[in-house]
């Protein structure tokens, strides 16, 4: 459990569950952009410019529950969504077993 009990209980138990059924999109997660161990998840998806000079921006965000993947979120894993193909750049781990992950588009999905 994380070292606050608010984010350690209600965090992750209240709001994210809320947050995916009103909010979240479904991509397929190729860790090491390998199909053998693709998964279906879902997560929070924002396109944008965080740290960019122009909107949308270059890069995309995606909120995962770290939980959902077979193996924690590593640069170069793949994600699949609606026909195109991005690959994880960075990723900034939270505190609660939770990752945003920057996302860099890679082209259409073959």
């Amino acid at each position: 459990m994380a070292s606050n009990p608010f984010i350690g209980l209600y965090l992750p138990g209240v709001f994210w569950p809320a947050e995916i059924a009103t909010f979240g999109s479904e991509v397929d997660y190729l860790p090491q952009g390998d199909p053998a161990q693709l998964v279906t998840i879902k997560v929070l998806w924002k396109d944008g410019a965080t740290d960019e000079d122009v909107s949308p921006g270059r890069y995309s965000h995606i909120d995962v529950q770290n939980a959902d993947l077979p193996q924690p979120p590593a640069k170069r894993d793949m994600v699949q969504k609606d026909g195109k193909q991005y690959q994880v750049v960075a990723i900034n781990a939270l505190a609660i077993n939770y990752s945003v992950i920057v996302l860099q588009e890679a082209g259409p999905v073959l």
